[in-house]
């Protein structure tokens, strides 16, 4: 082997260094042996011969490293591309998960024990404020709000310590909603934020707006207290705590400050516009019990019992130092959340919050989470809903009852790994199992749905599907198919036994059918022979005897050929030989097969064809088959000096032949079985046959991918029609169909 420089590689020098060392050895060997030999023929000096051994020593030693050698380098270039197809695979593996990963917006980010943080993938739109660069994104409090990224600083914190999983609700500093889970693999701890939507979207607005509103009433309380400090100290410090009261008049939440007499001191536009009063009246100072009373009458308070008794326990709140919380249920519908809080002056200051959307909201929710409970329990197939923490979070009473579980168990909302752990001992497949958790505790962007079948132990066979659902939990469904299953099994033990008899009914005709060939042909020669006048005269009874002979083993005869045809059919063995064929000689083959029997039953054949069929593709001797069948049965059917007719025509892109007759005709209720094998019937005439001959040309007709029809009526004669195609594939090659034989009609 040579370089591109023209030099020879390492692995071809070694043959040519090998050759040299022996070609040296070799002569210096012969030399000392040469002078080793004294005149008497025996070997001289042990030093030369030490010597004589040392040198094939070495020669035995280069040889055999010459070969370590050789081998060393094929290994060393098999370990070579080993390590090529290797690193290409690898290469592949990480474009597809790169294109996985890019296929869902999000920013997936990892970090490693080296501390360094690497963005794996950051699709995010930019009207999120989410940074694409891995150290910008882990500065949380740069595009995460204050409480927002204090809360995902702490989760990573405790990700980071105690490996706990976590899942968040965040807002960036550009009013976006964005979801964060922090998961662990290994020693790397892998965060991932991505968009939200739907109802998640929808509780994160509630969320944020209510803490909204804690801030606000948290900011007035302060200001409150401020204000009442100041307004003791003097009267400008009361003037401006007017002016920070009006600005409270753009806060959607009402709210209401009595002085320790319980006469109104503060109120905002939101509480006139809930309670809908007089603005000169409350400028007045009303007392609270007045405005309660107000209220009532206005039938703008719930009714209550004893409205006395609730009254003066409400206002027990002056001067308790307490905080009360109530929900008033108004008669418009409306939900409060009411906010009594004692001031240290003996005052009361109350927020009046409408929930009523949060809680038709929490109601809608509530009522759709059991709904779905329900459903659950009716359903036979076994549910199991995992989060995307990995616990569970809804079941049913069949997902128990398939694994022998008890509620007391499942309603703890256990871990997958737990979940899994008790169903093995039901079915240990651990490759099953891993498989489930893999699904279940996956955080990858797209994750696929699959089923699986398993047959427990016990017997029980289980058909289990996963789903993953769009909030990141995962849908788990067990069936018990097992009775299905057996009954499945059952049907094709069944099958198959019906396949291996009629194999059997098929190997038993077409052997018999063989075997009666052989004597039957013998029968056959036979009574020829003694019909010959080579053999003596015969006298005329002997001479009826022979053609009866003679008639019915041809009869015979062509029964055991039909009764092959059909076996052959049923087999599957028997193929077309197709060739573009002249119709007008299938026709004539037909009619001249029929001619004796014309005129043994005196009846006149007509053949029409029409102008422009000349050639059809067809097997020539099964179609000469099928007619000659059809005209033995008009025939047999016709009354002396009646009239058959045989007519050819094109139909579409098919070849109609019909063959009518001028006999009794076939009763409506036979002729659903006309078809069929063994099926004959004289209809008042004087055929009778075996009852194949129709059914071979059914069977025919639809091997050449045709169709046969059947029009008669008592008394008005019976007219067969046979639809083949005028073309058929002719690449396909054809087994031998055997020879055209002449078979009598049913």
């Amino acid at each position: 082997m040579r370089t591109s420089t023209g030099e020879a590689t390492p692995a071809s020098r070694w043959p040519t260094a090998l050759s040299r060392v022996l070609a040296y050895s070799v002569p210096a060997w012969l030399l000392c042996s040469t002078g080793a030999v004294a005149a008497d023929g025996s070997f001289l000096e042990p030093g030369i011969l030490l010597k004589l051994g040392i040198d094939l020593g070495i020669i035995a030693f280069s040889v055999g490293m010459v070969i370590a050698c050789l081998r060393a380098i094929k290994r060393a270039r098999l370990r070579e591309a080993t390590a090529a197809e290797e690193a290409e695979r690898l290469a592949l593996s990480e474009n597809t998960l790169e294109t996985v990963l890019a296929a869902e917006p999000q920013a997936l980010l990892t970090l490693g024990e080296t501390a360094t943080p690497e963005l794996l993938v950051s699709n995010l739109p930019g009207s999120f404020g989410v940074p694409r660069d891995a150290s910008l994104l882990l500065a949380f409090e740069q595009w995460l709000d204050g409480d927002s990224a204090a809360d995902l600083e702490s989760a990573m914190k405790e990700l980071a310590a105690h490996g706990e999983p976590f899942n968040l609700m965040l807002r960036t500093k550009r009013g976006r909603y964005v979801e964060a889970d922090g998961r662990t693999a290994g020693h790397t701890l892998v965060l991932k934020v991505r968009d939200i939507a739907g109802q998640r979207l929808e509780l994160a607005e509630l969320s944020a707006k209510h803490k909204e509103l804690e801030e606000q009433v948290a900011a007035l309380r302060l200001l409150l207290d401020e204000a009442k400090q100041n307004e003791r100290d003097n009267a400008e410090a009361r003037a401006l705590l007017d002016t920070h009261f009006r600005s409270f008049d753009r806060l959607a939440t009402a709210f209401a400050v009595f002085d320790s007499t319980q006469r109104l001191a503060h109120y905002n536009q939101a509480y006139v516009d809930l309670w809908q009063l007089d603005a000169d009246w409350l400028e007045t100072r009303p007392r609270d019990g007045e405005i309660l009373d107000r209220l009532r009458q206005a039938r703008r308070l719930e009714e209550r019992a004893e409205y006395r008794v609730w009254k003066q326990d409400w206002l027990s709140t002056y001067g308790s130092g307490n905080q009360t919380e109530d929900r008033w249920h108004l008669p418009d519908g409306r939900m409060l959340h009411v906010i009594a809080d004692a001031n240290s002056d003996g005052g009361v200051t109350y927020l009046y919050e409408n929930v009523t959307e949060h809680i038709a909201l929490e109601s809608r929710y509530n009522a759709l989470t059991q709904v779905q409970r329900e459903t659950l329990d009716t359903l036979r197939e076994g549910v199991a809903v995992f989060g995307s923490d990995g616990r569970l979070r809804l079941y049913n009473s069949a997902f128990a009852a398939i694994w022998c579980l008890t509620p007391k168990l499942l309603d703890a909302e256990p871990h997958v790994d737990e979940v899994t752990a008790w169903c093995s001992l039901l079915y240990n497949e651990p490759d099953e199992w891993d498989r489930t958790r893999a699904i279940v505790t996956s955080i990858v962007a797209e994750r696929r749905p699959y089923d699986s079948q398993f047959d427990r132990p016990d017997g029980t066979v289980l058909s289990f599907a996963a789903l993953p659902l769009p909030d990141g939990g995962t849908l788990l469904t067990y069936s018990d198919i097992t009775d299905s299953k057996r009954a499945e099994r059952a049907l094709i033990e069944k099958n198959e036994a019906l396949e291996t008899t009629d194999r059997l009914k098929s190997d038993f005709v077409s052997h018999v059918s063989y075997e009666l060939r052989t004597p039957l042909n013998s029968m056959l020669g036979f009574a020829q022979m003694l019909a010959e006048p080579a053999f003596g005269p015969l006298t005329d009874k002997q001479r009826e005897y022979v053609d009866d002979i003679l008639s019915s083993g041809t009869t015979l005869r062509a029964i055991v050929d039909d009764i092959l045809d059909l076996a052959t059919i049923d087999a599957g063995s028997l193929r077309l030989q197709l060739a573009p064929v002249r119709v007008s000689a299938i026709i004539d083959a037909a009619r001249h097969g029929v001619e004796e029997r014309l005129k043994q039953n005196e009846v006149q054949l007509e053949i029409e064809i029409e102008d422009g069929v000349d050639e059809v593709v067809a097997d020539a001797s099964r179609v000469t088959q099928i007619l000659y069948n059809l005209l033995s049965n008009a025939i047999g059917f016709s009354e002396p000096n009646s009239v058959a007719r045989l007519t050819c025509r094109r139909d579409g892109p098919m070849l109609a032949f019909s063959v009518e007759d001028e006999g009794p005709g076939i009763p409506e209720d036979f002729q659903e079985t006309v078809f069929d094998r063994f099926e004959s019937r004289t209809q008042g005439s004087r055929h009778r046959g075996a009852g194949l001959g129709l059914s071979i040309v059914k069977s025919l007709t639809e091997l050449h991918g045709g169709t046969v029809s059947l029009e008669s009526a008592p008394d008005r004669g019976t007219r067969l029609t046979v639809l083949l195609p005028l073309t058929q594939d002719l690449e396909t090659p054809e087994m031998e169909a055997g020879p055209m034989r002449a078979t009598h009609a049913g």
